[in-house]
Formats: structure tokens, sequence, C-alpha cells
């Protein structure tokens, strides 16, 4: 695998959709570079030091927001003449991100006190009060026309519907808002196919809801009750199945016609005798050359069941326990998910979806911190935090070792 030479930034740096550019910020500055060399095609001068980059959907535009001086700045990529700033003035700015159309802008304000969305087109702007969260609780259907967005009123959660060409709130109901079944709503999702809404409340409350757009609820799953509860969810990309993670350590799926559950997946502490390929994380030495000192690098090694997995104890007098799968994650074709439970940080499961079984555990040295699917083929990459990327295929796992020490 071949390496670029080092980019230097300040730990703020995105791709664009299209995968063609790759935006970095350092200190007040913003680079835009082309993703296949690595040329610099434009930089721009920031008014501060930014706390988020992001692209638009069409790779044209990019938004730098400054929370410390309630602003965001906008830049073309194609057009280094033009620019624009948006100032929310007293008011704040708590989140902001594009919309699906790429030309306008939506903020939502310190203390969620209003959700703004601002025009680059025609400079209109259009508000929307009481907004429930500032970076969750917000989904746009798959066809960019309608926005989802979770609003506290009257300390009760509301769902309204809005029909972003003039952002106009939809009469689903007679009160055009709907009540969600929720004691705390902490997000929501549209389905793939646009048909439905999923919800889930807070871990105090182990329920998952799903509603279709009108309002009605057509799936209700209360798993368990007296422990928490949802921890994270993950729709498939056929559009055939809902997995959600749960503080009971395990993953449960959902059909997404009948929105019931279609099998438990448990992350136990040991893996029994089975099918299942395990392969474990060792450090070896290697000689770099003579006179000099060893380079210790990693290899994957095959375990055979029966094994017993390395599992954290888990305090249960501190709040935010580190247990459950807070993790999961679709690869493209919908053929395997794989899972992270939190008390086994180190483990990394991939479900089989065909045989509905377990097919690979990975062990590392060091905690998962991120996993990510190749979008065109079952690659799957994993990453701890250390000089290394991990790689997974279905012919195997193997380890890529990157140059930090030459950077």
């Amino acid at each position: 695998m071949n390496f670029s030479e080092a980019i230097q930034h300040s730990s703020l740096a995105c791709f664009s959709p299209s995968g063609e550019f790759l935006a970095s910020s350092k200190a007040a500055k913003l680079s835009i570079f082309a993703a296949a060399h690595l040329g610099l095609l434009g930089s721009y001068t920031l008014l501060d030091v930014p706390a988020q980059i992001e692209w638009a959907e069409d790779s044209e535009y990019l938004l730098c927001a400054i929370p410390k001086k309630s602003l965001i700045q906008v830049f073309s990529r194609s057009d280094p003449s033009w620019s624009a700033k948006i100032s929310l003035g007293l008011s704040g700015l708590a989140y902001a991100r594009w919309t699906p159309d790429s030309r306008q802008v939506l903020t939502i304000t310190e203390f969620q006190l209003r959700l703004t969305v601002w025009s680059l087109v025609d400079k209109s702007v259009c508000h929307i009060r009481n907004p429930k969260h500032a970076e969750r609780g917000l989904s746009f259907s798959a066809d960019g026309k309608f926005m989802a967005l979770a609003e506290r009123l009257d300390c009760r959660d509301y769902i309204g519907i809005y029909y972003t060409q003039n952002w106009q709130l939809i009469n689903v109901t007679p009160t055009q808002h709907f009540q969600t079944d929720t004691l705390d709503l902490q997000d929501l999702v549209w389905t793939q196919d646009d048909t439905a809404l999923v919800v889930w409340d807070h871990p105090l409350e182990c329920r998952l809801l799903v509603y279709s757009p009108v309002g009605n609820l057509t799936g209700r799953q209360v798993p368990y009750t007296n422990g928490l509860g949802v921890k994270s969810v993950a729709l498939s990309p056929n559009c055939l199945f809902l997995a959600a993670g749960f503080f009971d350590q395990s993953l449960r799926i959902y059909n997404h016609i009948s929105w019931r559950q279609i099998i438990e997946f448990p992350h136990s502490a040991g893996i029994p005798a089975s099918q299942v390929q395990i392969y474990r994380e060792e450090e070896c030495k290697e000689p770099i050359a003579p006179g000099e000192e060893e380079r210790v690098t990693s290899r994957y090694g095959m375990q055979e069941p029966p094994l017993k997995l390395p599992t954290l104890k888990v305090s249960t007098d501190k709040a935010n326990p580190p247990i459950g799968v807070s993790l999961c994650a679709w690869s493209a074709d919908s053929r395997y998910l794989a899972s992270r439970n939190d008390n086994q940080p180190t483990v990394l499961w991939i479900w089989d979806m065909q045989t509905l079984t377990l097919a690979v555990v990975l062990i590392q040295l060091q905690p998962i911190k991120s996993i990510h699917w190749s979008a065109r083929s079952l690659h799957l990459a994993i990453c701890t935090g250390s000089p290394r990327v991990f790689l997974w295929s279905e012919e195997g796992a193997s380890v890529c070792e990157i140059p930090f020490g030459e950077l």
C-alpha cells in the first residue's frame, strides 16, 4: 500500500462526498486538495479557528462553523472569488449542516431556541422553533423532499414533518405535529424507502418505535424492562433490516415490513466450539537494518474455539457504564453486520445475515475506535488509534502499517 506525503492540519479534515477532494484546516486557514495527487487546489482565510467543516452533497460548497464567533463561512470549490458569511449574533451557534439540495445551510442556536434555514440562492431565511436537540433528532428523507424534526412542546415530545421546498409544516394531523410515545426522545431516522420513521427513547426507557410519516404507530419493540435500553441503531442499505444495539449486550435484528424481531445476537464472554473464524492481533519484531533497533509490527494469528474473550469489569454504581452495543455497521450489500460491545472494546464481531450466524471475530490489542465498510466491495477497515489500519474481507484479515514515524 502506498502513502502520500503528510498534510499538516489541526485535526479537522474531510473528503468530499464525490471522493475527489480533501478539505483540511490549520489554525484559521482552510485548504482544499485533489484527493488523487494531493495537489493544492485553493486556500482560504477564516475569521477564526473552525470547530466544524462540512462539504455540501454535490461537493461544490464547503461550510466552516465558528461557534465562538457565532458565524459560518461558506466557500465555493470551483469559484475562489465567491464566499458567504452567516452571522447568528447573540443567539449563538450550536450546530450547522447542509440541506440535501446543497444550496441551503441549516443552523441550530444555543439552547435549541430555534432552527434556521439560510438560502445561498435568494438569501431567504426560514425559522423553526423548539428543536429538541442540536445534533440529533433531525433526519431528511432519502429523496430530500421532507425533513423530520424532533420538537419539545409543553414538556412533551413531538415530530414535525417539513417540506424542504418552502419549509412549511405538513398537515399530517389536525395539530400538524404528532406526539410520540416517548419519555425523552433521543433520536430518529427515516428508513431508506421513506415509508417510516424509526424513533428511540432515552436509555432509561427500553423502547423502539416506528411511525408512518402521517404519525401512525406501526411498530413498537420493548425487548425487556427494568434495564437500560437502546444504545445504537443502524438500517441496512437494502431496506430489509433494522439493527438495534442494546445495553444488555445484545444486537437485535428487526424485519422492515412487520417490524418484528428476527433474531438476537448476544455478545457473550466466550465463543463455544463452532464454525467461527477468530483472528487475534499479535505484536512481533522485525529487523530494519544491521545495527539498528528492531521495529515493532503486528499481524493476525488464527485462534480456535472455544475461546474466552477479553472483557472489562463494569462498575454498576457509575453513570454511563461502558457496556452494551454502541457500534454497528452494515456492509454495502447488507450481507454482513459488524458490531462492538463496549465492555469488550478490543473485540469486533462480524455476523453473516444470510445464515444469521456469527462468522468472524477479530481481537485487537487496543480498543476499537471506529470501523468503516467499503462502499463498493466487502472490505472492512478498523482503527484502534495505533499506527496501523486493520482490514478484513472474505479472503481473510490483514494489517497495514502507517508510516507515522516519517511525518
